[in-house]
């Protein structure tokens, strides 16, 4: 009797060691899913990235377009579950537009499910000064080339002007 609980034990070992369990196949790339979401990887059939049009915190420079809802708590929300489901159908009436013909596959959903998981777990701050750190900096740098080139015009427009005011004072036309 302890033989065949022997050979029991070698054989459930085996299958666990070698077969992973159904969950850890389904459960996705984060990082493939990430790369989906803000439009790094095109999606198979062709639709827009999510990016394009929500709002995930932390992700872009200026954490993402505002057309649609704010994913941030979305697996929080409704779990992998309800996320599933959305990803499945998409029939929201601006997405249904877009991927009607284009749905997502059962592997781009996985993925995708699974870098709201990730991103859910997060604890990240939302940097909205961001963007306007990046705007005032470009117009500062637009600011000093303009100041840079107007000086130099400056003085190649104005120089010959002066010459020439006192060239004719010197010559005693103005007085």
């Amino acid at each position: 009797m302890s033989g065949n609980r022997f050979g029991l034990s070698v054989v459930i070992l085996a299958l666990l060691l070698f077969c992973p369990p159904a969950e850890a196949e389904a459960a996705g790339d984060p990082s493939r899913g990430e790369a989906l979401f803000v439009g790094r990887m095109a999606f198979e059939n062709g639709g827009s990235p999510c990016l394009a049009c929500h709002n995930l915190t932390g992700v872009g420079i200026s954490d993402g377009a505002s057309y649609g809802p704010d994913l941030s708590a979305m697996y929080e929300d409704y779990g992998a579950e309800g996320v599933a489901g959305v990803l499945e159908s998409l029939e929201f009436t601006s997405m249904a537009a877009i991927y009607a013909d284009r749905p997502l596959s059962e592997a781009e959903q996985v993925d995708l499910i699974a870098y709201f998981e990730q991103t859910s777990k997060l604890s990240a701050t939302p940097d909205n000064g961001k963007l306007a750190m990046l705007v005032i900096l470009g117009v500062a740098i637009l600011l000093v080339f303009t100041f840079l080139i107007g000086k130099r015009r400056l003085k190649a427009v104005r120089q010959p002007l002066i010459d020439r005011q006192r060239n004719l004072i010197n010559k005693g036309g103005l007085q």
